[in-house]
């Protein structure tokens, strides 16, 4: 498994969003989804692997980078929202409660992540 960054454009796209104040993460498969709300920063552990970190850290996720091909920009009752696909399945979400998302991270979905 891929648990760094497998390309440019996600370690880009996911600076850009630690730029973007608190958000939430929705993740999980269907009948037990996990919200994580707060600032997020992509840090090395100390196991070498890029995890997607809630403030400190002591609450993550890891991540199979190489499974984030695409990314759908949304809107979610007035909150920005972008859907992180594998070839076919969504990930996991990242919600903006404060409106859309700038436009340049809107502009990520319009390319593949792993080019």
């Amino acid at each position: 498994m891929a648990w760094v960054f497998a390309s440019e454009k996600q370690k880009a796209l996911f600076g850009l969003l630690e730029k973007c104040g608190e958000l939430i993460y929705g993740g999980g498969p269907k009948g037990a989804v996990a919200n994580l709300v707060g600032e997020f920063t992509v840090r090395r552990n100390h196991h070498g692997d890029d995890q997607l970190d809630v403030g400190d850290g002591t609450c993550h996720v890891h991540i199979d980078w190489s499974q984030v091909k695409r990314v759908e920009v949304s809107d979610y009752h007035g909150e920005g929202m972008l859907s992180f696909f594998n070839e076919k399945d969504c990930l996991f979400k990242l919600y903006r409660m404060s409106g859309p998302w700038p436009k340049e991270v809107e502009a990520f979905a319009a390319v593949s992540l792993l080019d």
